[in-house]
């Protein structure tokens, strides 16, 4: 025989799972041990006949073989079944999410994982089987997991939870019967009793930490004290809460706790109870219910660890503004150091405090030169060194502020700002808008960095070399190197880049000359920004750098610099995924440093900045976030998104100069994806901004599309590319081929008529970019006609650039113009006049212009096929020579 056995005093968990199991044992019975709890029983008795249970009385417990327990591993709280779970033979199968404890069941099986539900690890078991099961076996399970995890909100709930839940809905669970069994009307006992609570709980600091017990005592027996005490958290809440309630000759005892500093199982496991770190409970043989309170104090004082204060999380020396200094001073100052406000001190006293969007206002009325004393907030909310996180984030809360000064005696002694506790709430997982530079390492660094050293042996001789050497350079010196960036980023993505760049926190000046060295390379150092250059012989250059922070005194100025850690030269860069480093050690690639969560990122395929003023600070970040995604198929995260949109339509890529979008510009028209990027572009409403007139549809998109066929050299199957047009596709120059194909996205006469001059391009571009817009329009039109003569091709066509004629041939794709395009390339751009000017000296023909004249007219009847021969084509020349003379002697005699 075969049981399934939850624990007595039978809850929602223990009965979903028993549920749940029932269809991965479908031979066995479910056998109630005891009690069952209210919304247990009444799930139970609605479902009997699809969730059939028995008795120890209904069961012959002396023919059971296989015991499979849900739930608990404690024997004691079996029952009856308890002896049977240790008789010999008897094989137990154990299927648990507590902690396991000295004295547990040992089991053949045992499936016992902290999750924040034993239901979540049935449902898996289910999900991974495929065996089929009932809705209502799915909402058991729903209804289990739900119940010990408070609806997914207690600490101690997992992602597995979540995703359970997820699986249990998409197989038929019913949410709408949740509210119901989990968090059912209070009965009048339960009502009467939550009263009582209310009247008797106290507040008590245990070791600074503020801890509410209430006592109770009832004549009859309560079910359902859990909920009883959800429903008093909800109206007292607190860092944690015990009650006590004498029922009978018993005490019954739940804890919860919001704080790892109060661990509710460890207090509790001295009065034999069991549970969670933050939920947990316990039954007392006493009558005593105050003997039960004081001995929970005691127990309270030696295992209550000291909760965290300002202290611990305070960020300090704190920079402050002085109330004399203008509010333009102070928005340079956050900016700078990437505030959302600054506290305003005289001399050490704090006397305010102003925040960035107050300095934003003062500034668009016309305020940037007004004292700070003007805008900024008095009487700011202070708190000591020994405020207790959880205070800190009730004032946080009630009061909207988001930095508390640290005050001692009457002096400024540190900040803590809602960065610094949503970090430590959160942990290694917090939100990386408020991790900043107080983050933990990300949780895939581990991971991350095996990939890097798997990946590194395949990387090539020349950038190993280079490695290898700074490694032992950093050993050497006693300076921490990093390869940072880029070359991170695409090495964990497996895609070849040379382009290193070296950090170091130390000289990087001086690191670099070593390098050199080591290398034989020259060195070419910035002094201005701590940076330099490494050229080897191979041509390969390697860019090393002191680690530094950036800050930018305005929105889009370029940036002032001053030495700072690893962790700061990090934040300084743009996106998350582009905030990797890795240690350089004599050995090869050490281990990856991710403060920002940049590796998760990667893996998720998201573009994410490192804080939100990211694109106020550098507005060309917008442009570089759209060619990263598209260069590696991701996507702009939410947030991400938004504050890109918002620099947009604030007009941020107006104030930046001509020659910064001109980078941008030619490295997004550099990426075989620059046709996705410009449509992101669009649809962002930035393109407009970038290059004004030039509209995004189904011209440009075209032309940048055939543009990439003849790039990648990919003819149609059935039409092969001739060897001309791969050649002339070998000849351009890609990014400025890309920008040619702008052009059917231009007015006629339009802003972008000046383009190329706006956006300073080089000599070259300017005058290919120039000629193409200029002209291709009329250059389509003429060479759309059927049976032109060479000659007139020639004439339309001679003196394009090759970014040209691609662009005329792409446009003319199934029409007679890529044609004259092939022909043109092909053969009669070659063909010259076979006579001379001494031919046309020789018979008789004054030398002077004619001679250019007449050496045009014998190449024109040799393409158009009127001349066979030398002669003829002599004959040709001679007779446009004396027309031309004959020409000039008319208008002379006009004249």
């Amino acid at each position: 025989m075969q049981l399934i056995v939850p624990h007595a005093s039978t809850d929602l968990d223990a009965l979903g799972s028993a549920a749940g199991l029932r269809v991965l044992y479908p031979g066995a019975t479910i056998v109630l041990p005891g009690l069952v709890l209210p919304g247990a029983a009444a799930f139970a008795s609605l479902h009997r006949y699809h969730l059939p249970t028995r008795t120890p009385r209904d069961v012959d417990l002396d023919r059971v073989e296989l015991l499979v327990v849900a739930d608990t591993a404690d024997p004691g709280r079996l029952g009856a079944l308890s002896a049977v779970a240790r008789r010999p033979g008897v094989r137990v199968h154990l299927y648990d999410h507590h902690p396991r404890e000295p004295g547990d069941l040992q089991a053949e099986v045992e499936v016992t994982e902290p999750v924040g539900a034993t239901a979540t690890l049935v449902a898996e078991l289910l999900e991974e089987s495929g065996a089929p099961f009932s809705p209502q076996v799915a909402t058991a399970l729903l209804l289990g997991i739900y119940a010990d995890t408070s609806f997914l909100t207690l600490p101690s709930t997992t992602p597995r939870d979540a995703r359970a839940v997820a699986f249990l809905l998409e197989r038929g669970a019913s949410p709408a019967l949740a509210e119901r069994f989990v968090s059912p009307d209070l009965t009048p006992p339960q009502q009467e009793l939550l009263s009582q609570l209310l009247r008797t709980e106290r507040l008590h600091t245990v070791r600074g930490v503020k801890i509410r017990i209430a006592p109770g005592e009832t004549r009859n027996y309560v079910g359902g004290l859990a909920l009883v005490v959800h429903r008093l958290l909800d109206l007292r809440p607190a860092a944690a809460t015990f009650v006590a309630v004498r029922m009978g000759d018993r005490v019954h005892v739940v804890g919860r706790s919001e704080v790892p500093w109060v661990d509710v199982r460890s207090v509790l496991a001295t009065f034999g109870g069991g549970g969670h770190p933050g939920a947990a409970s316990a039954v007392v043989r006493s009558t005593d219910v105050g003997g039960v309170v004081a001995a929970l104090l005691e127990r309270l004082e030696a295992t209550v660890g000291p909760p965290l204060t300002a202290r611990d999380l305070m960020k300090s020396p704190v920079r402050a503004i002085s109330p004399d200094r203008t509010v333009a001073e102070a928005e340079r100052l956050m900016l700078r150091y990437g505030y959302s406000g600054l506290v305003v001190t005289e001399g050490e006293r704090v006397v305010g405090v102003v925040s960035r969007a107050d300095a934003e206002r003062a500034r668009r009325h016309g305020l940037a030169h007004a004292p700070v004393k003007g805008v900024m907030a008095r009487q700011p909310i202070v708190v000591g060194p020994d405020t207790p996180l959880d205070e800190m984030q009730a004032v946080m809360i009630e009061r909207g502020v988001g930095r508390l000064p640290v005050v001692e005696g009457g002096r400024l002694v540190g900040i803590v700002t809602r960065s610094d506790l949503l970090g430590e709430l959160y942990g290694s997982a917090a939100p990386h808008w408020h991790r900043r530079l107080h983050g933990s390492p990300g949780e895939g660094a581990a991971e991350a960095t095996a990939r890097i050293r798997e990946r590194a042996a395949g990387l090539p001789p020349a950038a190993l070399r280079i490695l290898l050497a700074a490694g032992r350079i950093a050993r050497d010196t006693a300076q921490p190197a990093y390869a940072v960036g880029g070359f991170v980023r695409d090495l964990l993505l497996g895609r070849p880049n040379m382009d290193i760049d070296i950090a170091v926190e130390g000289d990087g000046i001086a690191f670099a000359e070593q390098l050199a060295r080591a290398l034989g390379g020259q060195v070419h150092p910035v002094p201005r920004f701590g940076t330099a250059h490494v050229h080897l012989p191979d041509g390969v250059r390697v860019d090393v750098a002191t680690a530094r922070r950036e800050f930018y005194e305005y929105a889009a100025a370029l940036p002032r610099v001053e030495d700072a850690d690893l962790r700061e030269d990090l934040y300084r860069r743009d996106f998350t995924i582009n905030a990797l480093a890795v240690r350089l050690t004599p050995e090869g690639p050490g281990e990856v440093v991710d403060f920002f969560g940049g590796y998760a990122d990667l893996r998720a395929g998201l573009i994410r900045v490192l804080h939100s003023l990211s694109f106020v600070e550098d507005p060309t970040r917008v442009l570089r976030a759209i060619r990263f995604a598209c260069r590696y198929g991701m996507r702009l995260e939410d947030e991400t998104a938004r504050l890109a949109g918002e620099a947009v339509r604030s007009d941020l890529l107006l104030r930046v100069s001509a020659e910064r979008l001109r980078n941008e510009l030619i490295l997004i028209l550099g990426e075989p994806a620059a046709g996705a990027c410009l449509a992101a572009l669009a649809d962002l409403g930035a393109l407009e901004q970038v290059l004004p007139g030039v509209r995004w549809g189904e011209p440009v998109r075209a032309a940048l599309a055939g543009a990439e066929r003849l790039l990648s050299g990919d003819g149609a199957a059935d039409e092969p590319l001739p060897a001309a047009i791969r050649q002339l596709a070998g000849a351009v120059e890609p990014w400025l081929l890309r920008a040619a194909c702008l052009a059917p996205g231009l007015a006629a006469g339009g802003p972008s008529a000046g383009l190329p001059e706006r956006l300073r391009l080089r000599r070259r571009p300017r005058t290919v970019l120039a000629h193409v817009l200029g002209h291709w329009r009329e250059a389509l039109g003429i060479l759309n006609t059927p049976g032109l003569l060479p000659s007139r091709v020639v004439e339309v066509l001679e003196g394009w650039p090759a970014e040209g004629l691609a662009l005329l041939w792409i446009l003319g794709r199934g029409s007679p113009v890529a044609g004259y395009v092939l022909r043109f390339l092909e053969s009669w751009r070659h063909v010259r006049a076979r006579v001379s000017a001494r031919d046309l000296q020789q018979a008789g023909i004054p030398e002077g212009p004619a001679y250019r004249h007449a050496l045009a007219a014998a190449r024109r009847a040799r393409l158009d096929g009127r001349a066979a021969t030398r002669e003829e084509e002599l004959a040709a020349a001679i007779a446009a020579a004396r027309a031309w003379a004959a020409q000039r002697e008319g208008e002379a005699h006009a004249g």
